[in-house]
């Protein structure tokens, strides 16, 4: 619940990407096939949207 609800507060991109690649297990290579985006946006919006999603966890006081 605490995920989703932090997933949520980020931006499409990030939440595309994160979906492509964590939830459904796919390589960035693939992540940027299905999302139709260069395979250097995929590497940098995942390393951004991960960056982004720590930060969200953090806040609400969840440690990594």
């Amino acid at each position: 619940m605490i995920v989703a609800e932090a997933l949520s507060s980020l931006s499409r991109a990030h939440r595309e990407v994160l979906t492509e690649t964590v939830m459904r297990n796919r390589s960035v290579n693939e992540a940027a096939d299905i999302l139709g985006i260069p395979l250097g946006t995929a590497k940098s919006r995942v390393y951004y949207a991960l960056r982004a999603l720590r930060i969200v966890l953090e806040e609400r006081g969840v440690s990594t």
